[in-house]
């Protein structure tokens, strides 16, 4: 079970990071991350709005000084009405660079916020994002070793899941919230943990589906499922 300190306080900074660093982690659980990617969001949003409201008074009070220079410098009889000044200094700050560049983290906080409290999915910040793809652009790729097919494993669960299903294969559909039926059972996936041996790394944990809530991709499951070999579409030419 994911201890509370690493759900409540860590989570909500790892959602930050790209899928791919999250899933690198043995705390991963996508059910505690959609809660957290939704309270990072709006910390997010809500850090945007601090810088954003200092950055704010920092341009006005350079603004100021400039106009009280200037005001005190100039010998050639021209003089400005604060309000007008205030009104250009306004337009200043709304099509500054830095101004776009804070908004884009509260805009993208938001966003961030309701992709996980409606579909369950935990995005990232793009700058780390983007570290993440130029670092795979940079490094070489090696090729995966792919392990033998082998049936599934269902195991008993623990005190944070009811069953896990251990497979050779990673589920790319079988993220929280999604719900399988086996032997008339609603189960819904919770967590994925990987292991760095064995025939099958991929241990899915699953909950029974909660009274009142909707299933969502419900398929029927079998241990065999993973031994149906997946036909690809050669390209053409």
């Amino acid at each position: 079970m994911t201890p509370s300190w690493i759900a409540y306080f860590l989570a909500p900074i790892y959602a930050l990071f790209p899928q791919r660093w999250r899933f690198a982690d043995r705390h991963t659980s996508a059910r505690f991350m959609s809660r957290a990617a939704v309270v990072s969001g709006l910390a997010e949003a809500g850090a945007t709005l601090l810088v954003l409201r200092l950055w704010f008074m920092k341009f006005f009070e350079i603004l100021g000084d400039r106009y009280t220079q200037n005001a005190f410098t100039t010998n050639d009889g021209r003089w400005f009405a604060p309000e007008l000044v205030g009104q250009a200094g306004f337009l200043a700050f709304a099509a500054n660079p830095l101004t776009w560049f804070i908004l884009y983290f509260g805009v993208e906080g938001v966003l961030r916020a309701v992709a996980a409290l409606t579909s369950g999915e935990v995005c990232g910040i793009l700058p780390l994002c983007a570290l993440d793809w130029g670092f795979r652009l940079v490094m070489p790729r090696r090729k995966p070793v792919e392990l033998a097919l082998v049936r599934d494993e269902v195991l008993p669960g623990d005190a944070s899941c009811d069953i896990r299903i251990a497979s050779c294969r990673q589920r790319p559909d079988w993220k929280y919230p999604f719900t399988i039926r086996y032997e008339g059972a609603y189960l819904q996936v919770i967590s994925l943990g990987v292991m760095n041996r064995g025939p099958r790394p991929y241990v899915y944990s699953l909950r029974r589906l909660p009274a009142g809530e909707i299933a969502r991709g419900l398929r029927d499951y079998h241990p065999d499922d993973v031994l149906v070999p997946v036909m690809r579409i050669e390209p053409i030419g």
